[in-house]
């Protein structure tokens, strides 16, 4: 049976947790922790370096692949996603690839999409780092399932333009609201 990538994820973590816990052990540092006292610069030694670097890319990656395309695009952080997925909605970036295709270069998304190449490139690059969409070669975009479902879903389209447009800005009111609430509640 071939691995899947889940299971070479998974290897990768392991194999390399137990560098980092050899390492740990063998110089008399205590496992990482949220405890006040942890060590803060524990996993910073240079024998650590890379097995920490492949952990934290492995582990990203797993919890991506296990949270699937409409997760990936519907529960990040508001701040950090819906910057570049207001604009990929809003200017339709995820449906402008040639017909049939899965890829196209950021001028061809750029032309179909009426947006300046360097707005596009920009735009793209951040949701790639979101898994939206991937560079697999230079200015060359591919979907993702998250891009990919963004270009096929209606539902998540509308979900995320609503999201984006409608809710998010009502929140951020949230405080100048309470604080007029209050203002007009204390003097009754």
């Amino acid at each position: 049976m071939a691995t899947t990538r889940i299971t070479e994820l998974a290897a990768i973590i392991a194999d390399n947790t137990k560098h980092v816990d050899a390492h740990l052990a063998q110089r008399g540092l205590p496992s990482p922790s949220f405890d006040p006292d942890s060590p803060a610069g524990a996993l910073l030694h240079s024998d650590v370096i890379a097995s920490r670097r492949a952990i934290l890319e492995a582990t990203d990656e797993l919890h991506a692949l296990m949270r699937g395309p409409v997760d990936i695009l519907t529960r990040q952080p508001v701040s950090i996603l819906y910057k570049p997925v207001i604009a990929i909605v809003k200017f339709g970036l995820a449906s402008s690839f040639p017909d049939g295709k899965d890829e196209a270069t950021f001028a061809e998304i750029a032309a179909t999409s009426g947006l300046p190449e360097p707005t596009v490139r920009r735009l793209l690059r951040h949701a790639m780092a979101f898994r939206i969409f991937q560079e697999p070669s230079q200015g060359i975009v591919r979907h993702t399932a998250a891009s990919k479902t963004l270009a096929d879903n209606p539902l998540i389209r509308q979900w995320m333009g609503m999201t984006s447009e409608e809710l998010w800005p009502a929140a951020t009111k949230v405080g100048r609201l309470i604080t007029t609430l209050h203002g007009s509640l204390v003097n009754q």
